[in-house]
């Protein structure tokens, strides 16, 4: 099986564009590693070293719209699409590295510590530039997220269980679980694999992926695709 943890490159990349360096972090409401996330790191991360050279933003996909500065960076190919929570992109006006999925506390600084000590100098120069733009229809303080994520799952607000590195990464059920496709929809977790020449085949993929129906059409391809983050 593929593993759920992509390690973070050391590398940095120098862009033209004058933004501050930004972890962001993209969450489901269903999503129960995301809820786990949200318990035992972002409530303390902005009072640790990390936070200092990279701030934590947390996006929401349950919005219908990315916000705009996700759309811009998509077109001109500086960001890859999202297509499991949760995804965490270091950004700088283009995207620097990615850790996708969540498995405890421990590792999750691990792998930020050595992003950081891999790259310091270069974290420190962009400190004190301008932030992505504020975005109040899908950002989220993480004590907003957080309060989504257990109104959406109050009964399972004790739950510790994370994912192994051995569990593939997908669309997840209510509890945080890989789920397998219905019938006739595509068995990738890969967003832009799945094209469909119907707008019911998209519907059913989308509420697979966990977009609640959303779809949205490619004039250009003459096919429909899941959900709005395009």
């Amino acid at each position: 099986m593929k593993k759920i943890i992509l390690t973070f490159a050391l590398f940095f990349c120098l862009t033209t564009t004058a933004y501050a360096t930004e972890l962001l972090m993209f969450s489901m409401k269903s999503c129960g590693y995301c809820r786990s996330f949200l318990q035992e790191v972002a409530q303390e991360y902005k009072n640790t070293e990390h936070a200092k050279l990279l701030p934590l933003r947390i996006i929401s996909m349950d919005r219908p719209q990315a916000p705009e500065w996700f759309d811009e960076a998509f077109n001109r190919q500086a960001i890859d699409g999202i297509s499991g929570t949760p995804t965490f992109i270091i950004f700088d006006g283009q995207e620097v590295a990615r850790l996708v999925g969540y498995t405890g506390k421990d590792k999750f600084y691990a792998d930020i510590a050595r992003f950081i000590k891999g790259n310091k100098s270069q974290l420190e120069a962009r400190v004190g530039e301008n932030r992505i733009p504020y975005d109040k229809e899908t950002e989220m303080t993480p004590e907003q997220a957080l309060t989504e994520s257990l109104e959406a799952s109050p009964d399972r607000t004790n739950r510790s269980e994370v994912p192994t590195e051995d569990k593939p990464i997908g669309p997840m059920d209510e509890f945080g679980e890989a789920r397998l496709p219905p019938p006739g929809v595509i068995n990738s977790r890969d967003l832009f694999k799945h094209m469909y020449k119907t707008a019911e085949e998209a519907v059913k993929a989308s509420h697979w992926f966990g977009c609640h129906g959303t779809i949205h059409y490619h004039e250009k391809d003459d096919v429909w695709m899941p959900c709005s983050m395009n």
